[in-house]
């Protein structure tokens, strides 16, 4: 199958033949496994298209710029960026109405949808576990608002519930981003976790100081959120770092040609992120 000219970073298992896909670790020879904290490993004015889904939030706020401008950098002019990423507008709205609707009058389904929003807002900034308090609330044998939280998170919570309702055996991992081992800190803890040296130290360690290492090797691996944005953000974001024409899309709109048979925001029609926020922007033609 031949290429076209479209990159897809940070892909994780979200790929499709035709396009460049590039992530930290591939699990397929369709992926490119690069280093992407040492920039985008292609030549300057080489895409038509650059796309990135649930990445950008992985990173932290001061270093997004710098990620933005390699996107800018490796587009032809007048190629188009779309990025997606979790909806802070749209999660906090949904979080005060329900706010609102149990202080006036609980039930137990508003209760529920409550519990969940707020999950859904903080949990994978706060989290030390990988799938967080998400995870547990999506085993549970019986959710009495599965509807609700399904519509919010789509594909990925289908999925996630067929494998627990079958009752598999093994622990299910909630991964929400899809760059969630992709975008990882090159910091001296994680450099050093992974040394002979503190393996060395480790057999000295009292157990709570090898809890806070795991602690560290966890927050450091890419699941956690550094920051979150809303539409006016991410398009500050965009034409701050030298694009224009930043536009509001969903899953199925986009001004990329044949957008929709790559399946890459939405699989068999139901979307991957359908709450998220979907934005397309060009790089100037001079």
């Amino acid at each position: 199958m031949s290429k076209i000219n479209y990159l897809n970073i940070g892909c994780g298992n979200k790929f499709h033949e035709e396009w460049v896909n590039v992530d930290m670790a591939s699990n397929s020879p369709h992926v490119i496994a690069a280093n992407l904290l040492n920039g985008i490993p292609f030549a300057d004015n080489q895409f038509d298209v650059v796309y990135h889904s649930q990445v950008l939030e992985h990173i932290p706020k001061k270093e997004a710029a710098s990620f933005i401008n390699e996107c800018l950098r490796v587009l032809k002019p007048g190629g188009i960026i779309r990025v997606v990423v979790p909806d802070l507008e749209n999660i906090i709205r949904e979080y005060l109405g329900l706010l609102e609707a149990n202080w006036k009058e609980a039930n137990e389904l508003n209760d529920a949808n409550y519990e969940w929003i707020g999950l859904e807002l903080y949990d994978q900034t706060v989290r030390n576990q990988k799938g967080g308090m998400m995870v547990e609330y999506l085993q549970q044998k019986k959710i009495i608002n599965e509807a609700y939280i399904l519509q919010r998170i789509g594909h990925i919570g289908s999925s996630i519930r067929n494998k627990a309702k079958m009752n598999i055996g093994k622990k299910i991992q909630l991964i929400f981003v899809k760059a969630a081992s992709r975008v990882r800190s090159t910091s001296f803890l994680s450099d050093l976790t992974g040394s002979i040296k503190l393996k060395a130290k480790q057999m000295f360690l009292t157990d709570e100081e090898k809890k806070y290492i795991e602690i560290g090797k966890f927050r450091l691996g890419g699941e956690i959120h550094y920051w979150m944005y809303d539409k006016y953000s991410l398009k500050k974001l965009l034409i701050k770092c030298g694009f224009e024409q930043a536009e509001l899309m969903n899953p199925t709109e986009s001004k990329i040609e044949d957008w929709n048979k790559y399946e890459l925001d939405l699989k068999q029609g139901i979307p991957y992120d359908p709450m998220s926020l979907f934005m397309e922007a060009r790089k100037p033609l001079n």
